[in-house]
């Protein structure tokens, strides 16, 4: 049986689902304890990632529970060709106290001159802990990347505005959505499911101002179609 796919949003904490999705006497610092009960997937900004100190990790660990699933996108800093090893050795260390929550990583190529090696030794690190997906917006045909993508078996980012399918390969599969009917939602589904095939990791995450509605729907129309 393959992983059921992580339904969620990008981000907890979006200003723009005020009251629909939150109580208004909801303390802000209680707010990922209660999404993560409501919505049982996050894909984590790096924003929000690289905010991250010593007792931020436990904290999500004691406000989640081990059945919750995060994606991390990983900063933009610790994703440059002249990032300091250790600082990504320290920064993974970290992330990997999460264990079975950390579900995988979203990383973006720094822009530039691509140096695969560098590449190849960061991907080499994030995986030793949980599979990767890149962010290729706007450099999806760089074959120096396309090359070292495909060598560390790494997803590539499906955003169905753009583009009809997912990528066949990869071990993580990070859709970003902003569907919010029911009927392309169910396609989205199918064709995640059937990426999964392989019994590989997908994650469908909801950006927007309705994000938080649609991820819920889509997690009931999941388990309506057994998936």
């Amino acid at each position: 049986m393959s992983t059921p796919i992580y339904i969620g949003t990008r981000g907890w904490d979006d200003p723009a689902w005020g009251a629909r999705f939150y109580p208004e006497e909801l303390p802000d610092d209680w707010r990922f304890c209660y999404y993560s009960n409501r919505i049982r997937a996050v894909l984590v900004p790096a924003a929000v990632v690289a905010s991250v100190t010593a007792t931020t990790v436990p904290q999500w660990i004691d406000d989640s529970d081990p059945d919750f699933a995060m994606v991390l996108e990983v900063p933009a800093d610790l994703a440059r060709p002249s990032a300091d090893a250790n600082a990504l050795d320290v920064f993974v260390t970290r992330m990997a106290a999460l264990k079975g929550q950390l579900a995988g990583w979203l990383l973006s190529p720094a822009i530039g001159p691509v140096d695969a090696r560098g590449l190849a030794a960061t991907l080499d690190r994030l995986n030793a802990i949980a599979p990767v997906c890149l962010d290729l917006a706007g450099r999806a045909d760089d074959p120096a990347i396309e090359r070292v993508r495909i060598a560390h078996r790494a997803g590539r980012c499906w955003r169905p505005a753009q583009e009809p399918a997912p990528m066949a390969d990869g071990e993580l599969l990070v859709c970003l959505a902003t569907e919010g009917t029911p009927r392309g939602q169910r396609r989205l589904l199918e064709d995640i499911n059937k990426w999964q095939a392989q019994h590989r990791a997908a994650g469908l995450f909801f950006e927007g101002p309705d994000a938080a509605a649609q991820a819920e729907q889509a997690r009931v129309l999941a388990e309506l179609m057994g998936i």
